[in-house]
């Protein structure tokens, strides 16, 4: 209201009926259409570059991982091959000594029970008794302990079963049994051994069997394919040479 002496003046009030909206152009109100969509536009595209680009260096990342992966699978892989092959030729090598080792004590046993065994083959035995268990506790043990630590299952069983097969055998010995109730045992042993070495060959790649009939026949070991012993003959040689002074 404004007054002016006595008379009070009143301003008419704009009441929302009264009030009129301006009608926003034509081609302006395109215009706004068009700013919003390219504004979304460019939003949309900025999302999905910063998704893509997110995507690629996890994926980039994922790939990464799965090559190293399989880089040191191959690696673990063939360190283990190398370590089983040193370590299977070791464990076989040793226990064929170990056969050969306690079938040379064995020669002192008696042929039979009526027979009694000297002294000095009684202090043979005793001291190559002694010896093989040594042998058998210093050397073969540790040995077994790596087969068991990088051989499958059933190959460590069966390396540990030929373990026990050359400590029975030196029981053998010292049963002082006659020679006729020795032998089969070594036999037996030989072919587990066989076994054995056949079971590492097949970790090794190699899963055709290597065998050796006992007893070996008469030409064996000789190639059936090759020249016979009379042909190596040489005709005028009547006597062997004489080492030089």
């Amino acid at each position: 209201a404004i007054t002016s002496g006595n008379r009070t003046a009143t301003r008419p009030r704009l009441t929302s009926k009264s009030r009129k909206t301006v009608p926003v152009p034509t081609y302006r109100r395109a215009s706004l259409i068009h700013m919003a969509s390219d504004l979304a536009t460019s939003i949309l595209t900025g999302v999905f570059a910063l998704g893509g680009g997110l995507g690629g260096v996890l994926l980039s990342n994922h790939l990464g991982q799965r090559a190293e992966k399989g880089r040191l699978a191959i690696e673990d892989a063939r360190q283990l091959l190398a370590d089983r092959r040193r370590v299977y030729a070791a464990y076989l090598g040793l226990t064929a000594s170990m056969l050969e080792e306690i079938d040379r004590i064995a020669l002192f046993l008696p042929d039979d029970r009526t027979q009694h065994i000297s002294a000095k083959h009684e202090s043979k035995i005793s001291e190559g008794s002694i010896e093989y268990y040594g042998h058998w506790g210093n050397q073969l043990q540790p040995a077994l302990a790596e087969v068991q630590l990088v051989a499958a299952p059933k190959t460590a069983e069966l390396a540990e079963r030929l373990s026990i097969g050359l400590l029975r055998m030196g029981s053998l010995i010292d049963s002082r049994q006659p020679f006729p109730n020795y032998y089969p045992g070594y036999f037996q042993t030989l072919d587990l051994l066989q076994v054995v070495r056949n079971a590492m060959r097949a970790e090794l790649g190699h899963p055709e069997a290597v065998t050796r009939p006992y007893p070996p026949a008469e030409d064996w070991p000789w190639l059936p394919d090759r020249p016979s012993r009379e042909s190596y003959a040489r005709g005028g040689i009547t006597k062997r040479r004489q080492p030089p002074a």
